[in-house]
């Protein structure tokens, strides 16, 4: 065998490796407190639907910026080269939900029906939820499926305007619940 096969084989052998660890980026208090802050601004809405969209793409800005600064943090300063693969690894999977969000996001909105939104945004999410889930504890399949299921739900019973509970109440508890299901998984991994 020659040195470049056996390193080509390495580099394989690390991706399968990578594939079959518990993501550790997702840091639980970091997501405990992107579901917090969706409580609260679900609380906080002003119950006029005038700028509900940008109201709550300023909240998902706030909270993406708290998971990214931990995960960011993580990436910088705690993980190797195979942890940071499979960082970009898992970010490349939820990545696509992201963008896919912000489109329909775009076009819902030009459309009017801004009342499908928040529903859109829940199965979107849980699709991303599910996508990254090879690398994240197993609990948190059930997480995904529910925001999935939550947002069929609430796009079959949109109301002509939408509350931000739909938005802020199901990501809040969707993200406390994912909190719950990583912080499970870190103290089984230091036992």
């Amino acid at each position: 065998m020659r040195a470049q096969d056996a390193i080509d084989r390495l580099g394989l052998i690390h991706d399968q490796l990578a594939r079959a660890e518990v993501y550790p980026g997702f840091r639980p208090p970091a997501v405990a407190l992107v579901g917090a802050l969706g409580l609260l601004a679900a609380a906080a809405q002003p119950l006029a639907p005038v700028g509900f969209v940008a109201y709550w793409l300023g909240v998902a800005g706030v909270g993406g910026v708290i998971g990214f600064a931990a995960a960011a943090r993580s990436y910088a300063h705690e993980e190797d080269d195979l942890e940071r693969r499979r960082t970009r690894r898992v970010m490349a999977q939820f990545l696509p939900c992201l963008l896919a969000g912000g489109a329909v996001t775009v076009g819902v909105a030009r459309a009017d029906a801004v009342q499908l939104l928040p529903g859109l945004w829940a199965l979107l999410f849980g699709l991303g939820v599910v996508a990254a889930r090879p690398h994240l504890p197993a609990a948190v399949w059930f997480v995904g499926a529910g925001y999935v299921a939550v947002g069929a739900a609430l796009m079959a019973t949109a109301d002509a305007e939408p509350s931000g509970w739909a938005v802020g109440g199901v990501f809040g508890v969707g993200h406390l619940a994912t909190a719950v299901a990583l912080r499970g998984r870190r103290e089984e991994c230091h036992e």
